[in-house]
């Protein structure tokens, strides 16, 4: 008995986990701390109510199914996940092959680009920043060397002008690339077609030691509330089943009883009305 009860009330926990977060789906999964707080911070300030949950590699972060569609286009918006690049270490890294010199240049050029887009990722407004680099293979026997050259993708905040940064991002990229002059730096700047609305707009709480929106609190509630009330009220018709069959069964004969009860009234009134002919017809 013990056992069947153990069943019933894991049944019970699963269907109300289920209801908990059926309405509810993952943005992302996998996420680093620090990328899933800068999703689960967007999103907040973007008005869309989010949770940060961890995960076995790592969290999640997860808004109502509704909201889905709004979230992936405000994160893409503002280039969140950040992009991970990679660097040179892990690029050169040992792995016991040897390598040709095209392969190895290729990678050393694939490297350069990396760094150089991670470091101009950092830059206040940059959402998104691609290096491509143009190194050309120079013929020692030619009389003149082919220049190298660069073009840089930036797509940045559309609330800040970027215009101010070129000199500086093209003087990076010159100082960081060998045989590189200014001229042959081409810089491209995107804006974003979203922007975050004002941190004040979204007051921010905990819940539970998750960061969600103030005016979500009473949602919550009730969403966590709404299951474990079916619960009790399941686990007290199951303890009183006995009580309840009884009931059913006393209503069910009360029932069926009045049929019988309607006929034998209807027998009465008759014999009376019958009486009181024969009574008319002895008097006359």
């Amino acid at each position: 008995m013990g056992s069947h009860w153990k069943r019933i009330l894991r049944v019970l926990l699963v269907v109300s986990a289920l209801v908990l977060t059926g309405c509810e789906q993952a943005v992302y999964n996998n996420l680093s701390e620090q990328d899933a707080n800068d999703v689960l911070l967007t999103l907040l300030k973007g008005g869309i109510e989010a949770q940060k949950r961890p995960g076995e590699k790592g969290y999640s972060v997860v808004v109502d199914n509704s909201k889905m569609a709004a979230a992936i286009g405000l994160l893409n918006s503002n280039g969140l996940p950040a992009q991970r690049y990679s660097n040179l270490g892990e690029i050169f890294a040992r792995n016991g092959l040897i390598s040709s010199p095209t392969e190895e240049r290729v990678r050393f050029i694939y490297g350069v680009e990396q760094e150089i887009s991670k470091t101009l990722s950092q830059i206040d407004g940059i959402l998104v920043a691609r290096v491509h680099i143009v190194l050309p293979a120079n013929d020692p026997l030619a009389t003149q060397a082919k220049p190298s050259s660069a073009s840089v993708f930036l797509k940045h905040r559309a609330d800040m002008n970027m215009q101010v940064v070129i000199p500086d991002v093209k003087d990076l990229v010159v100082r960081s690339i060998e045989g590189l002059t200014a001229d042959k730096v081409a810089i491209t700047l995107f804006p974003s077609r979203a922007t975050l609305t004002a941190p004040d707009q979204v007051p921010i709480t905990r819940f539970f030691g998750a960061l969600v929106a103030s005016s979500s609190v009473t949602t919550l509630w009730v969403l966590i509330g709404i299951p474990w009330a079916i619960v009790i009220v399941l686990v007290l018709l199951l303890l009183n089943a006995v009580h309840i069959r009884e009931l059913l069964k006393g209503l069910i004969r009360a029932l069926r009883s009045q049929p019988s009860d309607i006929s034998a009234a209807t027998d009465d009134v008759d014999l009376v009305s019958g009486g009181g002919q024969g009574q008319r017809k002895a008097r006359l």
